[in-house]
């Protein structure tokens, strides 16, 4: 029996729609809630969740860099990415993280509660749209740009966080009291790093990418 399923979004209106969607399949389920990651670190450490469903867009600490901070933890809750990001990079993160099941909010109640139950009783990475993917792209997404994240320095991390909220070179330079050449070197430095030409634009590059990495920086 599962006797405690945490569920962790930001919006409180849909956890509480989702524990009334729920409760009816697990009625001897104990349901806790968090709106942020810090929270959901803190509840799942202290109350050990057989079950965790969360977003990736939550308060404080977003959903996948939570995943990670769970896995290395060492916690036996089963993990499950429930989310309106429908990118398939994401899907693939996650199960790079860890997770055992990744679903979109578009799920039917009834697929849910099969979801939760064939997480809980194997070790199966469950994703309703897996034999739909580009396992070439993923593998290049996984085995390049994962890596080379880790290598990024403080101040480049900070650079792209900066691009990715929407800001320009000279907004960027402003935000960090720093001269737009030295910008232009971290730019430069980035796009190395990521194996990109130097005839690719670097907007072009943070517009193609933002929605993913910067959950990841």
């Amino acid at each position: 029996m599962i006797s405690t399923i945490l569920i962790a979004d930001k919006h409180e209106l849909f956890r509480k729609c989702l524990i009334n969607t729920l409760i009816d399949s697990f009625p001897r389920t104990n349901f806790l809630e968090s709106a942020s990651g810090i929270d959901l670190l803190s509840k799942a450490k202290e109350e050990q969740p057989d079950v965790i469903i969360s977003g990736i867009k939550l308060n404080e600490l977003n959903g996948i860099k939570t995943l990670i901070r769970l896995k290395e933890m060492g916690l036996s809750s089963k993990i499950i990415m429930l989310t309106s990001q429908t990118a398939k990079e994401f899907i693939f993160i996650a199960k790079e993280y860890g997770a055992n099941g990744y679903i979109t909010k578009n799920i039917s109640p009834e697929s849910l509660k099969e979801v939760i139950l064939r997480v809980y009783t194997s070790n199966l990475f469950i994703c309703s749209e897996w034999f739909s993917l580009d396992f070439h792209n993923s593998n290049q997404f996984i085995k390049k740009v994962l890596p080379v994240l880790n290598t990024l320095t403080k101040r480049e991390r900070e650079v792209l966080t900066h691009f990715f909220e929407g800001l320009n070179t000279n907004e960027v330079a402003t935000q960090m009291n720093i001269q737009q050449k030295s910008i232009n070197n971290y730019k430069n430095r980035i796009l190395s790093k990521m194996g990109n030409e130097s005839n690719i634009y670097f907007n072009d590059w943070v517009n193609k990418n933002r929605n993913v990495l910067k959950y990841l920086i």
